[in-house]
């Protein structure tokens, strides 16, 4: 699935992050002063009908702070994309638990999209807080049967291509670009073609050629892949890296080999090839947003787009992929969450764009497509970024002792108040 993974750390370790954090990137703290009115808002929006309140408790456990911007959509679209993002997560859920035996998944997976009619349906499955999700899987079934028929038939189609998708990669490794392409299709592109349905289902969206409902996924999913190297290659029984043969076996004979550091050169270049590839969706991105129409759908959209090109822009020709974590500072996340309209949008495109060619190297194999790419998302951005903020990943300002203290023991009140809460 492809809308995003969050934290792991203790509260404590959490909150000792954000200091630190803060007084790296002072300008940080509005933002999240402001992410944290917005949570409270957010909360407060929760409906009171049981089914769909066990929905929302749900949802922020599993998408956390990108929760707020679904709260912000209309209340009946808000109850279908909560629904149908929860239906979703529960193939996720089916489809990584390896205890599961074959013959039984590949069943769950071809059949989930007939078992949301079934009010008692639950499937014991998942680590925390995925088998809560299973375990009471049938408050999602009820959420489901009260929306509308509408809403029903877009989310019973999706579950069930996604699922058929689903088998089709549970055993089957992913030699060329098209294997890449259509993986991805299956694990984020259908949600893409889905969101764009309900949208118009609801009302209040044109509808949106299919390619750019798919491109937004697939930007969304390839960022996760790419970012997602040393998780997925560590994991037990067996790795379940997605990079295309056809691409890692340019510059290695095994994955695996980029963990090395006599590697890490090849490695680079694998990683900005793929990361380049990804970069080939910006501008159908941008045009399916530019085309929507309601501030919150937009808001929602732009979120998790911004995100992915952000992430992007940090793990470009960044050695940390293929040893350690790369993650966007909360701060910048919450900054991203203020998103308002287009031009926010075009802007921070134009930001992390620029951060990425700034690290090109020239001798890399794949510089000039990726100049190319990162040149007709700046072109178009260009023009309609006057005014804006920026969205860079580092503080350019200094940091005068008086303002650090400051910042310090306003944070050190916030975070006092928020404990006693």
């Amino acid at each position: 699935m492809c809308l995003a993974r969050f934290e792991r750390d203790s509260k404590q370790s959490f909150k000792m992050g954000i200091i630190g954090a803060i007084l790296k990137n002072p300008e940080d703290l509005h933002h999240l002063l402001k992410l944290k009115m917005a949570s409270a808002a957010a909360n407060r929006a929760i409906p009171s009908d049981p089914n769909l309140a066990f929905c929302y408790q749900m949802l922020r456990r599993v998408s956390g702070s990108f929760s707020i911007v679904i709260l912000q959509l209309e209340p009946g679209l808000r109850n279908a994309v909560c629904v149908f993002y929860l239906v979703l997560r529960g193939l996720q859920a089916v489809e990584d638990d390896l205890t599961i035996p074959y013959d039984l998944k590949v069943e769950l997976l071809r059949n989930l999209h007939k078992k949301i009619f079934d009010r008692d349906f639950h499937f014991p499955c998942g680590n925390n807080d995925y088998k809560l999700l299973m375990d009471k899987f049938y408050l999602v079934i009820l959420a489901f049967l009260g929306l509308t028929t509408g809403y029903q038939e877009v989310i019973t189609e999706i579950t069930e291509r996604m699922g058929e998708g689903m088998v089709k990669y549970l055993n089957t490794e992913i030699i060329s670009r098209e294997d890449y392409n259509e993986y991805c299709h299956f694990s984020a592109g259908l949600m893409g073609l889905g969101l764009t349905r309900i949208f118009y289902t609801a009302g209040m969206e044109q509808f949106t050629p299919d390619y750019l409902s798919n491109a937004m996924g697939l930007f969304l999913q390839k960022t996760n892949v790419i970012r997602d190297y040393l998780e997925n290659i560590n994991a037990q029984p067996t790795s379940r890296l997605r990079w295309p043969k056809e691409v890692w076996s340019k510059y290695a004979d095994k994955p695996e080999a980029f963990m090395d550091e006599t590697n890490y050169k090849q490695g680079l270049h694998c990683l900005n090839e793929m990361v380049t590839d990804a970069l080939s969706h910006g501008l159908d991105c941008l045009h399916y947003m530019a085309a929507l129409q309601d501030q919150p759908n937009l808001r929602f959209c732009a979120t998790f787009q911004i995100t992915a090109l952000g992430t992007l822009a940090m793990c470009y020709n960044n050695v940390e992929v293929f040893r350690g974590s790369v993650r966007m500072r909360r701060g910048l996340t919450a900054k991203i969450l203020d998103v308002k309209n287009m031009v926010d949008v075009y802007g921070a495109f134009y930001d992390f764009t620029r951060l990425i060619a700034a690290k090109i190297d020239k001798t890399d194999p794949s510089a000039v497509t990726t100049h190319k790419f990162v040149d007709d998302i700046r072109s178009i951005c260009r023009f309609e970024i006057k005014n804006r903020r920026a969205f860079t990943i580092e503080s350019k300002f200094g940091h005068e002792t008086f303002l650090v203290v400051a910042l310090f023991v306003i944070l050190v009140i916030m975070l006092l108040i928020v404990t006693k809460q």
